[in-house]
């Protein structure tokens, strides 16, 4: 292996900081914490872990609620040129966008970071066959440009297989803006490196919360010292549960590097003699229970993280039915400016994997502008029709809005209004032809029986 490549795969300490704390955030999100599996019968006794676990759960509720919030249940594509989009469906039929799009939002709701990654199935062997996948967060690293970090330089991929014989392996993968490579346990197979279409590093990486700094921010980035706090409490009473199981002695009138004469007892072997008079061995031990004052904390620290995620805002809707639309609306801003800000996010990635897959699906050199494509998402809540209607209803009777405007509020375009108007005019027209009709043969009927 050259050494450039050598130098690039090993692990820099601010990507292992940020593995660690990847690490941390699964162990939250699965409801898990650092305790000694002693402590942990210990704690579950005097539900200390209920506690802690409820703590958690914030968190599996809040990355859960972001996925189904952001996603919905299908995403669509608007191009302006006819044919992208059916491409584009084409691809994600191929790349299983649909089923991967929740993964996509848990790993970047969690950990901050989410990757795409745009391959060629054809390996440079007739036409361009791409596909978009979503990589585990935990596996990525990418090298931007310190003077644009747009640009992305080379991006590596490193995870563990086990062959057939059950030998564990080392595998990266190297991406670079004309070819990729791939080694196992460190040396390059063979066939590699082949060259890729997409005249750029083939990988996007989606921060969740953009803060302009290298790492995006998880979702719950602002109770995160707090459920810290919550983890760091249960590993201090382990350390004290562990304490009385293996009690620690100390030592009075013994100086430290000296070696003391213990003459042990003739009647009983549980007893223990020293020759130096003044010196003796005691057993540290805690005063006071501190279980009961570390739940209250706990359950302080609960109350103040549900007041500052709005994902939680839900559940206090379903406790609160005698709300207004207004006070609804007031609860749930918060939470839909923060899913609108994730979609963008989750958006600008995915539309320019999907430009990728185009320039190279074309084999084009134009920049990425000229196969520009949106992602359409559903409505973040459900829709009132009724309330809409009523709405609606109501600007008609006032005239301050037209049919036409109504049915352009609704999407329409200017043509499809123009002819949804003229299909309910002639509806109209033939239900009063009918009507006319009715009332004719009626009204001759009733003069032929009055005659």
């Amino acid at each position: 292996m050259d050494p450039i490549t050598e130098s690039l795969l090993a692990i820099k300490g601010d990507q292992q900081e940020r593995l660690n704390r990847y690490a941390l955030n699964w162990a939250f999100y699965r409801g898990k914490q650092y305790m000694h599996e002693m402590g942990m019968e210990y704690a579950k006794e005097h539900k200390l872990f209920k506690e802690m676990r409820k703590v958690f759960g914030f968190v599996t509720q809040t990355v859960d609620t972001d996925a189904r919030l952001v996603m919905k249940r299908q995403l669509r594509i608007k191009a302006e040129k006819e044919n992208f989009a059916d491409d584009i469906y084409d691809i994600w039929e191929r790349s299983n966008i649909q089923a991967e799009k929740y993964k996509l939002v848990r790993y970047g709701a969690n950990l901050g970071d989410a990757y795409l990654i745009v391959q060629d199935l054809s390996d440079g062997i007739g036409k361009v066959v791409p596909r978009i996948i979503v990589a585990n967060s935990e596996d990525m690293y990418v090298e931007q440009d310190p003077d644009d970090q747009t640009n992305v330089l080379w991006a590596r991929q490193s995870y563990t297989f086990i062959d057939e014989r059950n030998v564990p392996h080392t595998r990266d993968w190297l991406y670079w803006p004309d070819r990729v490579e791939r080694y196992t346990d460190y040396k390059m197979d063979e066939g590699y490196p082949i060259s890729h279409p997409f005249n750029e590093v083939p990988v996007i990486h989606i921060k969740t919360l953009d803060i302009g700094e290298k790492w995006g921010l998880c979702s719950w980035h602002n109770v995160q010292s707090q459920i810290d706090y919550v983890n760091e409490l249960g590993s201090f009473a382990n350390k004290i549960m562990l304490r009385y199981a293996d009690p620690t002695l100390v030592g009075v009138g013994i100086s430290p590097g000296t070696s003391i004469p213990i003459r042990r007892g003739i009647n009983s072997d549980n007893i223990y003699y020293l020759s130096n008079p003044e010196s003796d061995l005691r057993i540290l031990e805690y005063q006071g229970n501190v279980l009961p004052q570390m739940m209250d904390m706990i359950k302080e620290i609960s109350a103040n993280i549900k007041d500052q995620l709005p994902e939680l805002s839900l559940t206090k809707l379903r406790d609160s039915s005698q709300l207004s639309g207004y006070a609804v609306s007031l609860h749930l801003a918060d939470l839909i400016a923060k899913v609108e800000e994730l979609r963008g996010n989750f958006a600008n990635g995915i539309e320019w994997a999907n430009s990728l897959c185009l320039r190279a699906l074309k084999r084009s050199d134009a920049p990425l502008e000229e196969f520009e494509n949106h992602v359409v998402y559903e409505d973040i809540l459900p829709e009132d029709l009724q309330l809409k209607l009523t709405s609606y209803g109501q600007m008609l009777a006032m005239r301050i809005e037209s049919r036409k405007g109504i049915l352009l509020r609704q999407g329409l375009t200017e043509e499809e209004a123009e002819a949804k108007l003229q299909e309910i005019d002639e509806e109209a027209m033939a239900d009063y032809d009918t009507f006319f009709l009715q009332n004719r043969d009626s009204e001759a009927e009733e003069e032929e029986e009055e005659e």
